[in-house]
């Protein structure tokens, strides 16, 4: 009796869980939803329309000011952003994933390069912006 009724609760566990996963279908059009939304993201910081750039965000920044603060934190000084790429995507559940960007930096013959990790969450029925990733 005892290993049926464990039996049962693993099983109801994976039904649980298996029925809270995403379709593969879903996974792959969330994918291309969070590329697109982090390609625009990139281009409003790269333009520095950081109001553009705040409305891709879940609220977690008080206004644009304080998400261009956060950031610029990191980015290296008396150098002119010129670029940023995905370097990669990783989920963390459903709901989160982790992108991976690569900036390009120019400093008169210079080119220089910085790596940062961000969290997006999926809200409602897009991306949103939700920080830096603590590594």
């Amino acid at each position: 009796m005892k290993w049926l009724m464990k039996g049962f609760f693993l099983l109801t566990l994976a039904v649980f869980y298996g029925g809270c996963s995403l379709s593969p279908d879903e996974k792959a059009s969330r994918e291309q939803a969070l590329k697109q939304t982090v390609d625009s993201f990139v281009a409003n910081v790269i333009q520095a329309d950081w109001n553009d750039a705040y409305r891709l965000t879940d609220g977690s920044f008080p206004n644009a000011d304080r998400l261009k603060t956060q950031i610029m934190q990191s980015w290296v000084t008396d150098a002119t952003l010129t670029n940023g790429d995905i370097a990669s995507m990783a989920w963390v559940s459903d709901e989160t994933a982790k992108v991976k960007l690569t900036w390009t930096f120019q400093s008169g013959s210079v080119q220089s390069f910085s790596n940062e990790t961000f969290v997006w969450r999926w809200t409602g029925n897009s991306w949103k912006y939700r920080g830096r990733a603590i590594r």
